[in-house]
């Protein structure tokens, strides 16, 4: 809980401080018609403004239109220059532009356009600079294999998340090409918060694939954070479109997450879709058993007894699991929750006495006991 806190507290801080940072204004143009590129290293400078809709023409070496309240405001000290330059639309529509080089006004001269040319293929490649569009028109004029080839110019891993999730989105994707170029995102992006934004960008194409499931989960587990691998988990189990195929990747690719709280968190989330079918239970206690932690092996077993209704066989299995666990109170305590659905059958008393004799502490195997007699065992 801490580290998710944490994540979410840096989050908000990017997209307040987006003149320091240069992912927060990227992400912050998502949702907005203004958008901030400003990237700084070892004093020099460069900062990127579009108010409301700025539109580039095709090679994005100049700005094509501008609507009537909005602007581009340019300034770049990178060099031992300094640039500015602010392009607007002037109410008889042509564009204004003010240009000055070290505070010294100029005319846009061939220097100025020639500079402008290289610090928007610069705001494009690196900012991401109407990424969205720019993807669109690649797609179109030169097919997955063009953008590609321009995804390997693109520098930061929210650009080049924003071009993979363009292409791996697009209509007429063949699979082969969708499972090349996902595995191509995975070891391009290096970041683990990009890397499963991605994924849920993709989802409804990959999930619902059969032939693409594998690729897509085993990118999944290339995400090291336990945090970011549960998130992409648990936003394929809210789909109620997953196949049993799916809902066993899953829980496959739950038991490699490396936190047994998140791992906890997820599986219980899940609980009650896997405990109808043996095959998919099966898979489900899997990944119940690579939790190491004895309360949160208790938690995920626990979650597993919410439906009202529960099978004597899923009962069993459950129960059966319960013996793993070393610690004597978890286990105890778990066997008396479980005996709030327990059913006259011989395979179930058989399973409730043979995890019951595994516990050592006279106490908590009493305790156990006197629930059996209650309930008439």
């Amino acid at each position: 809980m801490r580290q998710k806190t944490l994540r979410i507290a840096v989050h908000l801080t990017w997209l307040i401080c987006a003149a320091s940072l240069m992912t927060a204004p990227l992400r912050a143009q998502e949702k907005s018609t203004n958008w901030v590129w400003s990237n700084s290293d070892g004093g020099r400078k460069i900062e990127v403004r579009i108010e409301d809709k700025v539109q580039f023409n095709e090679d994005y070496s100049d700005v094509a239109e501008i609507s009537s309240g909005g602007a581009l405001r340019i300034y770049d000290s990178r060099g031992p220059r300094s640039f500015r330059l602010v392009i607007t639309r002037r109410t008889t529509g042509e564009l204004s532009r003010d240009f000055s080089i070290d505070g010294q006004t100029r005319s846009f001269d061939a220097e100025g356009r020639e500079w402008l040319r290289a610090l928007l293929l610069s705001a494009v490649r690196e900012g991401g600079l109407d990424a969205a569009n720019r993807a669109a028109r690649i797609l179109k004029e030169k097919g997955t294999r063009g953008l590609i080839d321009e995804i390997a110019y693109l520098k930061g891993d929210y650009v080049r998340r924003y071009y993979f999730a363009a292409l791996l989105t697009a209509p007429g994707v063949s699979n082969p090409e969708l499972e090349r170029a996902l595995r191509n995102a995975a070891n391009t992006i290096k970041g683990d918060f990009e890397r499963a934004r991605l994924l849920e960008q993709v989802a409804n194409v990959f999930l619902v694939n059969r032939n693409l499931l594998p690729v897509y989960f085993e990118t999944a587990d290339k995400i090291t954070t336990a945090f970011e691998h549960a998130r992409v988990l648990s936003a394929a189990l809210k789909r109620d479109d997953l196949s049993k195929e799916a809902l066993s990747a899953v829980a496959q690719s739950a038991a490699t997450i490396d936190s047994d709280f998140e791992k906890a968190n997820l599986l219980i989330k899940g609980a009650e879709r896997y405990q109808g079918s043996l095959s998919l239970r099966m898979d489900w206690l899997h990944a119940v058993r690579t939790i190491g932690s004895d309360y949160e092996h208790h938690r995920a077993l626990s979650g597993a007894l919410k439906p009202s209704e529960i099978s004597i066989e899923a009962l069993s299995d459950l129960v059966q699991s319960a013996s793993r666990i070393q610690s004597d109170f978890e286990k105890a305590s778990f066997l008396i929750e479980a005996m709030s659905h327990y059913r006259a059958d011989a395979r179930l008393r058989a399973a409730f006495l043979e995890t019951a004799r595994t516990i050592g502490s006279e106490y908590e195997r009493g305790r156990v006991q006197k629930r059996f007699e209650k309930a008439d065992f």
